[in-house]
């Protein structure tokens, strides 16, 4: 591997620890929050749940934390409120990237790491 891919690697990890630090919140200070991608103006998230909800995303749109939130196996807004613009972005990205959420969302339901799929997930996504 040359120098200049090995440095792409290195900040492409550098990246991923980055979005997996927990950020400052009224949760827990042990509660640990994925910043899974941003699209245009809004980040969706994953909480570390350990709740019975259903598997789902958290929205923030600008400087608003959670707008809204989103089921993962049949996309649909479940809470909140966003724009038809964003809600239609929302839903598609869910919708492609359906299996690797779900990957997510059980890892940190069962406790383990989920590096490797949030990694997986930046990879493959071209936004």
């Amino acid at each position: 591997m040359n120098i200049q891919a090995e440095l792409q690697t290195l900040q492409h990890r550098l990246a991923l620890i980055d979005q997996l630090s927990e950020e400052p919140s009224s949760r827990p200070s042990n509660f640990l929050i994925l910043t899974l991608v941003r699209l245009q103006n809004i980040k969706i998230k994953i909480y570390e749940e350990h709740s019975g909800h259903s598997p789902h995303v958290h929205i923030d749109y600008g400087k608003q934390a959670h707008m809204a939130s989103y089921t993962i196996k049949d996309p649909e807004r479940i809470e909140g409120n966003l724009s038809r613009r964003y809600d239609r972005a929302v839903t598609t990205w869910i919708e492609e990237n359906n299996d690797k959420l779900l990957k997510i969302w059980n890892a940190l339901k069962s406790g383990k790491d989920a590096t490797e799929f949030v990694e997986e997930l930046r990879v493959n996504d071209k936004r």
